[in-house]
């Protein structure tokens, strides 16, 4: 099997089964994302000014069904009892409107929320139940990753199984099937490493599909446009002419993704962090000062907290798919990841043995400093400390895109005596298998376990 084919194979079932049985508004900071997204299907593109602040107004009963997950939460039911999806069915809009703040999704473009907001247009205009607006989006943006993800691989000339394996990441999965510019940004830096992959090849790749590519990864969440920079890096080291045209295309991308961010930043940038259950200020000016304050203790800070919290990203790859935490023996995930590995080298092996010297260094130092830029970004909007105790608290959602770079750069060659046994059959078969353990874990939880394990 192919590794375009079993991604829809593996993924499409697995995509839906999360967007169907994943109880609703509990995704990463889901409901400030549907504000936007509902905001967006009424007709506009960016949050509004008004008296009361930078936001969306929406339907005040989808705002309501949220107290209903809460209520069954706190009264011990399944989130998708029968007595819950009759409640969440029940708020219907009456007119009525209610104010969200949702500036803090300002940090993406609209094109980051384009396909959730397509899913939810026919169900807004039509005034259907919040959760019949929120499924209709779910699916919407799980489409549309599962194609880009497909057409990444189809089109990849190394390490497609590694894409495909990073595209049926269960916490990948979770978020492209979830209302966020999450699951965009995903395969949009999926697709920028396929291109990659074709101009290291030397194989032509058509302007269209560059500008495309860089494009997309430029309008969705920042700050991984920083991936563009691997064109610029390949044209620098061996240059010719299909590498240069591709770092000219890739540099205008850097720029424009520059650009976006720094246009959607300010000192007045807020964190998401309108949820069900809270809504919390930040001072990013304020925590930018701090840290240029005092670089060298927040270098030794992420490294330190890397080292220290791995172990909890790993945990957040496979088993924390939203507010609920599926209910899987720690040594699970573990397991889970390394057989990964292990498929993985037995899979891309050869490719991973033809990309050697400065350029695997350099890919393998260009995630490290990725990782130090997504904790800077973590302490300056996310975070409300001194001190730099919460720096990590997010940052398996924020690292998980970089797992096809990770591969290439860390993934260690020597180990692939370990994996010499394993036919490319069982490797394949891994690769599919580690998904569906982790998400069928995380829907027995949803379905029977999850009103009895923390929610938020």
């Amino acid at each position: 099997m192919t590794p375009q084919r079993l991604l829809v194979v593996v993924g499409l079932p697995l995509g839906l089964l999360i967007a169907f049985l994943s109880p609703a508004w509990t995704a990463y900071d889901e409901f400030t994302h549907f504000a936007r997204v509902v905001d967006m299907a009424q007709g506009n593109l960016e949050p509004t000014l008004s008296s009361e602040g930078i936001g969306s107004h929406i339907p005040t009963a989808y705002q309501e069904a949220t107290g209903q997950i809460i209520l069954d939460h706190q009264e011990g039911r399944p989130p998708w009892s029968p007595t819950s999806i009759r409640a969440l069915l029940d708020h219907r809009p009456d007119g009525r409107t209610v104010f969200i703040d949702t500036r803090p999704t300002t940090a993406s473009t609209p094109v980051a929320y384009l396909s959730a907001a397509a899913g939810a247009w026919v169900p807004v205009v039509l005034d259907a139940p919040g959760l019949v607006v929120l499924w209709a989006s779910r699916l919407a943006s799980l489409a549309v990753y599962l194609t880009i993800a497909t057409v990444a691989i189809r089109g990849a000339s190394a390490f497609r199984w590694s894409l495909a394996a990073s595209a049926l990441a269960p916490l990948n999965l979770a978020l492209a099937s979830s209302v966020s510019p999450d699951g965009l940004t995903v395969v949009a830096v999926l697709l920028a490493f396929s291109m990659w992959t074709r101009v290291e090849a030397g194989d032509e790749v058509g302007m269209p599909a560059l500008i495309g590519a860089s494009l997309l990864l430029a309008l969705a969440k920042p700050p991984y446009f920083l991936v563009l920079a691997l064109f610029l890096i390949s044209a620098v080291l061996q240059p010719n002419r299909v590498r240069a045209r591709a770092a000219l295309v890739a540099g205008g991308g850097l720029l424009v993704g520059l650009a976006t961010a720094v246009t959607n930043s300010s000192e007045n940038y807020q964190a998401v962090t309108t949820t069900m259950i809270q809504k919390i200020n930040y001072q990013p000016g304020l925590q930018w000062d701090r840290l240029l304050g005092d670089l060298p203790g927040f270098l030794w800070a992420t490294v330190d907290t890397w080292l220290t919290e791995y172990r909890f990203y790993v945990q957040g790859w496979f088993r924390q798919l939203g507010f609920w935490e599926a209910d899987l023996p720690q040594v699970i995930p573990w397991t889970l990841f390394v057989v990964a590995a292990l498929a993985l080298l037995r899979l891309d092996g050869g490719d991973l043995v033809r990309l050697r010297g400065v350029r695997r260094l350099l890919m393998a130092l260009g995630v490290g400093g990725f990782l130090v830029v997504l904790y800077a970004a973590s302490y300056i909007y996310f975070t409300d400390r001194t001190d730099y105790a919460h720096i990590g608290l997010q940052m398996a959602r924020y690292a998980i895109p970089l797992a096809p770079l990770a591969v290439v750069g860390w993934l260690p060659r020597s180990s692939r005596m370990l994996s010499s046994r394993l036919s490319e059959r069982a490797a394949a078969l891994i690769i599919a298998g580690v998904p569906v353990v982790a998400v069928g874990a995380s829907a027995v939880t949803w379905l029977w376990s999850g009103a009895n394990t923390p929610l938020g």
